[in-house]
């Protein structure tokens, strides 16, 4: 097994929309998104597969260990991201991040990522809860932002002198793709509300006053997926905080310069999102 092929493996195993589209990028441009969605997926993995598979007890048990590998997790990204990952008998997953090595560690991408990914799964680990619409767009700096903003990096990064350079920088990337990966990500709770409420409540990222605004509660809100007229309410609220981010988000990603592949790639990925949310604004139930 190569660093590769081990990241291309753990890329390709929930077929992401990020993956599916991620197949028309240049050899380089792919390598770079490989090793980079393949890291972020392990820590992503470690807390919703691993960690809320267990039971109250379970997780009690697990919570320290569970952050120290967080931290580990942290500590491995961004020294591969200075490309100097040195695997040791203790490393997670050491052939991803010999890989990040030989991409990230050639790039400006830079700290950001990694630090503000790391800090959302220490919130879902602590089992913190998202009480206002602030708390929310908080938590999705590390949740959203962070993978879209990559992701965005990748497509707009060329790689020169055997290095991938943005000249503007990752904070360009992440200043442009805000409003956008916000949207992209309150479609995704819709539309996996249903299965989500029935693994575990820490997974429903929802802010707590606008499920009170439905007269909902986290942790029922897996018996309430019956009870129509509050499902509604509570949806729409979700597509008008998404509708109010659409116009700005769309036009603030534009600006991102992209050669013409790269502009096809994005478009066909926003595309799919922008669809289901008019199609939602019609059914705002049809996921339940």
């Amino acid at each position: 097994m190569t660093p590769y092929s081990v990241c291309h493996d753990i890329a390709k195993k929930n077929g992401s929309p990020l993956f599916l589209v991620s197949r028309l990028l240049g050899f380089k441009k792919r390598r770079l998104f490989i090793t980079t969605y393949a890291a972020m997926r392990i820590v992503d993995d470690l807390v919703d597969e691993n960690f809320f598979s267990g039971d109250d007890r379970q997780r009690q048990e697990s919570r320290e260990s569970v952050l120290r590998q967080i931290d580990s997790w942290q500590e491995q990204a961004l020294t591969a991201a200075q490309g100097d990952f040195v695997p040791r008998s203790d490393s997670i997953q050491p052939l991803v991040f010999i890989g990040l090595n030989e991409t990230v560690g050639v790039s400006n991408l830079g700290p950001w990522p990694w630090i503000a990914l790391a800090g959302a799964m220490q919130h879902d680990v602590h089992e913190r809860e998202i009480v206002t619409w602030g708390d929310f767009l908080d938590y999705c700096e590390g949740a959203t932002v962070a993978p879209a903003a990559t992701f965005a990096y990748i497509l707009a990064c060329v790689f020169r002198d055997e290095r991938y350079v943005l000249e503007q920088g990752m904070e360009y990337c992440r200043d442009h793709v805000r409003e956008m990966a916000i949207f992209c990500y309150l479609i995704h709770i819709i539309r996996d509300l249903a299965k989500d409420v029935k693994k575990h409540a820490q997974l429903i990222t929802i802010p707590r006053t606008l499920l009170e605004a439905a007269s909902l509660q986290r942790h029922t809100l897996a018996f309430s997926l019956n009870h129509k007229e509050s499902m509604d309410l509570l949806i729409r609220s979700l597509l008008e905080k998404a509708g109010e981010l659409l116009s700005s988000g769309q036009e603030a990603i534009q600006k991102i310069a992209l050669h013409s592949l790269e502009k096809i790639i994005l478009h066909k990925l926003l595309d799919k999102y922008i669809q289901l949310f008019h199609q939602l604004n019609t059914n705002p139930t049809r996921f339940l």
